[in-house]
């Protein structure tokens, strides 16, 4: 009876340590499987907006920030992959091809303190997770609930794995067209937070450009958020100069003339000493082939910081025209009265360029493979 005991104890070591080695095995097989979707929101449930996949029809660089409230789950995991997932449509999406560069970091900035400069939203840890041609696949037209299946997704394996240890996660994408092979219509899942500012005429402007009520200044009330950048423009002629002035707006206006300016019907609609803000910034090439070869843009940005004084600030724009000399129309704008609540930031702009917009109401709806 012992010896039958004892080889049956024998027989139960060994198959345990055969075990071992086999589910040491499958320990990492299993890991591989999970998965974060950010937010989690939307894990199978379609988000209301979409962004385009960087390179896929045209070069664009995106770059997101992506809050701590998102990533306690990753917290000391390796991420191994990122995908995006189609917008759910009642129409194909033709597939083809991208170049991809991926870089992945940490910050110590949120996204409602994110920078216009790409470079300065990056921590040292930055990596290059990825870099090469991506497949975008053809997609079935879809009205269910989205899938993150093969065909509804752009899948990038990383051949560099990054670890997160905490901190603000920034997922940077270098999107190049590839001639030929451009998915000219492939718009991503993107969550959006119906959030803006105000912004109305107080007075017409005067000059060569926006017809006979001089409206050639414009404010993206999309960007007047905490923590974004607010952009405002002006049209006007190619190698001139415009000043942007920020005040108390002002009307009936005060003439040019006042000032001792020869601009018959031109107005300054600003109390002059309500003047917070004065900035120059010239008249560049528009770029856009429906405009004169003689107009051109100034773009002006300045960030709005995330402080409880700066929600439903109101203040009035005009742009000053030099060669002229010519006054925009006033703007009066006010900053939204609710912070962005997303904890996400996307910066886009080109991936020649040093800085981009920055949108604290939207990004991509994205999902980490990590383990």
């Amino acid at each position: 009876m012992f010896a039958t005991q004892s080889h049956s104890l024998l027989s139960s070591t060994t198959m345990l340590r055969n075990l071992v080695p086999f589910s040491l095995l499958l320990t990492p097989t299993l890991l591989a499987q999970q998965f974060q979707v950010i937010p989690a929101a939307y894990t199978s449930q379609d988000a209301v907006s979409m962004l385009w996949i960087p390179g896929a029809s045209r070069d664009v660089r995106h770059q997101t920030l992506i809050g701590q409230s998102h990533l306690q789950n990753l917290q000391g995991r390796t991420i191994t992959a990122l995908q995006l997932r189609r917008s759910v449509a009642d129409e194909v999406f033709t597939g083809g091809a991208a170049g991809l560069a991926v870089t992945l970091a940490t910050t110590t900035r949120t996204p409602l303190t994110a920078s216009r400069t790409f470079a300065d939203n990056l921590g040292s840890n930055a990596i290059q997770a990825f870099t090469g041609t991506i497949t975008i696949p053809t997609s079935p037209a879809t009205t269910t609930t989205p899938a993150w299946t093969a065909n509804d997704t752009v899948r990038v394996q990383l051949q560099q794995p990054f670890v997160y240890s905490g901190g603000t996660l920034v997922i940077d994408l270098h999107g190049t067209a590839i001639a030929g092979q451009t998915a000219d219509w492939w718009p991503a899942d993107a969550v959006f937070e119906d959030l803006s500012g105000t912004a109305s005429e107080l007075a017409d402007g005067c000059g060569g450009y926006g017809g006979a009520t001089g409206r050639w200044s414009f404010v993206d009330t999309r960007t007047l958020l905490v923590g974004a950048a607010a952009h405002f423009w002006a049209q006007g002629p190619v190698n001139s100069f415009g000043i942007a002035v920020f005040g108390q707006g002002l009307t009936p206006g005060l003439p040019l003339a006042t000032f001792g300016l020869n601009a018959p019907g031109c107005n300054l609609n600003l109390l002059p000493p309500s003047v917070v803000a004065t900035v120059i910034a010239p008249f560049v090439p528009a770029g856009d082939p429906r405009l004169a070869s003689r107009d051109g843009i100034a773009d002006l940005f300045f960030p709005i910081p995330n402080t409880p004084t700066s929600l439903n600030l109101t203040l009035t724009t005009q742009w000053f025209e030099f060669s002229g000399p010519a006054t925009s129309n006033a703007i009066e704008w006010s900053i939204c009265g609710v912070a962005p609540t997303l904890d996400m930031a996307l910066v886009e702009g080109h991936p020649s360029q040093p800085t981009g917009n920055v949108r604290v109401h939207m990004a991509h709806v994205f999902r980490l493979e990590h383990q």
